[in-house]
C-alpha cells in the first residue's frame, strides 16, 4: 500500500471508532442497574468474557488498550462482585485465567439486551438495505480484521 492509502486506512479506522462511540456506545446503558459500582470498563471486560469465554489479563489489557496494572484493580472489583472468577492456567502457572461467573453471564446478558433495545431505536429509520449493506460490511471488517497477525 502507498503511504496515501495508508494515510486513508488510518483516518477511516479512527472515524469509525469515533463515530461508534457518538452514535452508539455513548448512548448504551452506563451503570448496571444491579450492580451500581459497575461503570464502563467494568461493562467491557466482562462483554469481552461474554464473547471470548475466557482471556488472560494480559490479552483484555490488549483489547482495552490499558496497562495491565490498571487492569487488575478493575478484575479485583469484578472479582469481589463475584461476576468474574481467576483460574491457574494448566500449562503455565504463571497466567491465571478469568471467566465470568453464573452472575457474571446474567448481568451481560441483561446489558446486552437493554443495548440491543436502544439500538433498536436507534436504528428504527434505517433503510433497510442500508443497514443489510452495513451489517455486511461489518462482518467482513471484522473477518479481514482477525486475519491480521498479532
Amino acid at each position: 500500500m502507498t503511504y496515501e492509502q495508508l494515510q486513508e486506512l488510518y483516518d477511516l479506522l479512527f472515524k469509525t471508532m469515533g463515530l461508534f462511540h457518538e452514535r452508539f456506545l455513548r448512548q448504551f446503558p452506563k451503570e448496571s442497574r444491579q450492580y451500581p459500582g459497575i461503570k464502563k470498563n467494568h461493562i467491557m471486560i466482562i462483554g469481552f468474557l461474554y464473547q471470548n469465554h475466557v482471556l488472560t489479563a494480559t490479552q483484555i489489557a490488549k483489547m482495552l488498550n490499558m496497562k495491565k496494572g490498571s487492569l487488575t484493580t478493575l478484575i479485583d472489583q469484578l472479582e469481589k462482585l463475584d461476576l468474574v472468577v481467576r483460574h491457574n492456567d494448566t500449562n503455565d502457572r504463571r497466567k491465571s485465567l478469568i471467566s465470568l461467573t453464573d452472575a457474571g453471564k446474567l448481568e451481560i446478558e441483561d446489558i446486552m439486551k437493554s443495548s440491543v433495545q436502544c439500538m433498536g431505536k436507534i436504528l428504527s429509520n434505517t433503510d433497510p438495505e442500508d443497514l443489510s449493506k452495513f451489517v455486511d460490511s461489518l462482518k467482513y471488517a471484522v473477518k479481514f480484521m482477525q486475519k491480521l497477525r498479532r
